[in-house]
């Protein structure tokens, strides 16, 4: 019997198309295999990229551990060094944030929850949810008064900066302010400087007492002109005018508690306006 030969022996077309057949499947494979290699390069990029984000917080998370290992405290940041991470992790809204650093900025000290939730504008729910996770400086007891000791109307700027919650925004401030009324008479004048919160205040007074407080010859309401009213720190000229209009109308004050009936008139500083007003 006859052994056939080679089954494509006689048709070399169909070799040929086997043949490139063969080639192209083999490149599809190629291509294929490299493009799974890319994706799954790519996926190791990326995963490595999120790894190294989530290692980032992990070691500020055992870094705090170790600083909860030291204070005693529990997650407590400190409230007057919050940044935008910490934040972040308390989960502290930007706004909230933007006006903590402004009240920084001008030299205020947070030194207890109330403090930070009156600056910082958070609702009650927040701020009691961030209550464990905040520290404020402890309360420094100021050093007895001793004999020649500068009081509150000669202390200087850089001096006035050794009280808590004092810094060179607000010192400034207390100075100027004092410059401008000649001299505190009373130690709640305090109150009337900008952004310097009532506890401090009360720091203050205690750390540098009012001395012997300046002479300052009172105007005569029922007699002072425009002018001489708006001279004062507490009034300007619109009020001045329309004190001295109430006046021109219904006759002269019979007492100063009169002036509470002027429109625009600061009710809740009239005991300090009353130290420069007279009858």
């Amino acid at each position: 019997m006859r052994r056939p030969g080679p089954h494509f022996a006689q048709h070399p077309g169909v070799r040929s198309g086997v043949f490139y057949f063969l080639l192209l499947t083999a490149l599809l494979q190629a291509v294929g295999y490299g493009v799974s290699n890319l994706n799954r390069s790519r996926g190791r990029r990326s995963g490595l990229v999120v790894d190294t984000l989530w290692q980032r917080r992990l070691d500020s998370l055992r870094h705090q551990q170790v600083s909860e290992q030291k204070t005693g405290t529990p997650g407590a940041y400190e409230a007057n060094r919050i940044n935008e991470y910490r934040g972040y992790l308390l989960g502290i809204p930007p706004p909230a944030l933007d006006r903590l650093y402004a009240f920084r900025e001008q030299g205020g000290t947070l030194d207890n929850l109330e403090a930070f939730r009156r600056v910082s504008g958070l609702p009650d729910s927040t701020v009691s949810r961030l209550a464990p996770y905040l520290r404020f400086p402890r309360t420094k007891s100021h050093p007895p008064l001793r004999a020649g000791r500068t009081d509150l109307n000669r202390v200087t700027a850089p001096e006035l900066e050794a009280v808590r919650g004092i810094g060179p925004v607000l010192s400034r401030r207390i100075v100027k302010f004092r410059e401008a009324l000649g001299g505190f008479l009373h130690e709640s004048q305090l109150l009337d400087v900008y952004g310097l919160d009532a506890s401090v205040a009360r720091e203050v007074s205690r750390a540098f007492p009012l001395g012997d407080p300046p002479h300052v010859r009172k105007i005569p309401l029922n007699e002072a002109t425009v002018e001489e009213l708006a001279s004062l720190v507490y009034l300007n000229r619109t009020l001045a005018a329309a004190i001295v209009s109430r006046r021109d109308r219904q006759g002269p004050y019979s007492n100063l508690e009169e002036l509470l009936q002027v429109p625009g008139f600061p009710a809740d500083k009239i005991e300090r306006i009353e130290l420069y007003l007279g009858l």
